[in-house]
């Protein structure tokens, strides 16, 4: 009997700037006769230091939605592996090198179908701009925002400074009870992580190309920014002219900083004030969940995972481990389908604001 395991999915709504269809869209970036219509032309560069890349490997439409998966890996990369012998002192720990991976005897066959280990996979469906998403702990909706933006931006027909946005959606409960409790005070704290920032004109899509020509991007210019929620505030508090004369040359990652935002007001506020505070509560996005906190006026709080439309899925693996994609994509649309169905999503949000 297959093993199941449960999965968590969250609704997303594409926001484009100058408006458009992003399930369109996208089907123009993988249509027949596009420059993103084979795999190899789409890779998106992620990281010069390591050439790790992100992709949409694999595409299919299923009742009028377009499901992907996407991949992020770092070619050459080793996976470890541990012996389990409780008996021992310690469990014996070894890697399985790429080497080994590709143990094939025809150098010519082993560079045309050349394995990589994949580091983490996230699985989206798309109809119209709704979006329905299976997150891993390094490919979330933050990295598949910047992803499409990329993508849409490099081969989908679109302005040059088309933007896109991917915004979550309260639950219609957590509406109902800021409607009854108006909000006293948001708490919203971040770590400050950064990103490697390839300069620009490096950072593009990289094709079907030989090996030494992949190795052409000088990882010795590649520069350091704070990123995300923690990023953004530090940037609009301090300028813009600040944050880009920042050179580091190193990551935050390990600097256990953080920023932290309190919205609130003294004794009373105005009904627009009001408005704005109920507002920014229902509206905050990509922030880690246990990072929101909310109170509301007379007692009662929201905390983060309240902020975002998600429900649970059961999903059969495969003998070789990798999720039924299949099955997964049935209980996406029907989870979707629902949703909309049932009102808890507008189905006539426009894709522009």
């Amino acid at each position: 009997m297959a093993e199941t395991v449960s999965k968590t999915i969250h609704y997303k709504r594409a926001v484009i700037s100058g408006g458009g269809n992003l399930q369109e869209i996208l089907g123009r970036v993988f249509a027949d006769g596009s420059p993103a219509h084979k795999v190899g032309q789409r890779k998106e560069i992620v990281s010069a230091d390591t050439n790790s890349f992100r992709v949409v490997n694999h595409k299919r439409d299923y009742n009028g939605m377009l499901f992907c998966q996407m991949i992020y890996f770092e070619p050459g990369r080793s996976q470890a592996y541990i012996t389990l012998n409780d008996e021992a002192e310690s469990y014996a720990l070894d890697a399985l090198t790429n080497e080994a991976l590709n143990n094939i005897n025809e150098p010519a066959e082993r560079e045309q179908h050349r394995k990589e280990f994949v580091d983490s996979f996230l699985y989206f469906g798309v109809f119209e701009n709704h979006l329905v998403v299976l997150q891993s702990s390094a490919l979330r909706s933050r990295e598949l925002e910047a992803h499409l933006g990329w993508l849409i931006g490099s081969f989908g027909g679109v302005a040059v400074g088309t933007a896109i946005i991917l915004q979550d959606q309260p639950s219609q409960e957590t509406f109902e009870r800021v409607a009854r409790s108006p909000v006293k005070k948001i708490e919203v704290g971040s770590p400050v992580t950064t990103a490697e920032v390839v300069p620009e004109g490096e950072r593009v899509a990289l094709p079907a190309a030989a090996a030494e020509e992949e190795q052409g991007i000088d990882a010795r210019r590649v520069r350091f920014f704070p990123t995300g929620f923690a990023g953004d505030v530090i940037k609009a508090a301090l300028g813009a002219d600040w944050f880009n004369r920042l050179d580091l040359e190193d990551d935050l990652d390990e600097a256990n900083l953080k920023v932290s935002l309190e919205i609130t007001y003294v004794r009373q506020t105005t009904k627009m004030g009001q408005q704005m505070l109920d507002n920014i509560a229902t509206s905050l996005r990509h922030v880690d969940e246990a990072d929101v906190r909310i109170s509301l006026n007379g007692g009662g709080e929201i905390k983060g995972n309240d902020l975002k439309l998600s429900g649970p899925v059961s999903v059969s693996k495969l003998d070789n481990g990798l999720l039924d994609e299949g099955v997964l994509y049935h209980k996406m649309h029907g989870w979707l389908v629902s949703k909309l169905r049932q009102g808890d999503v507008d189905p006539e949000q426009n894709a522009e604001e």
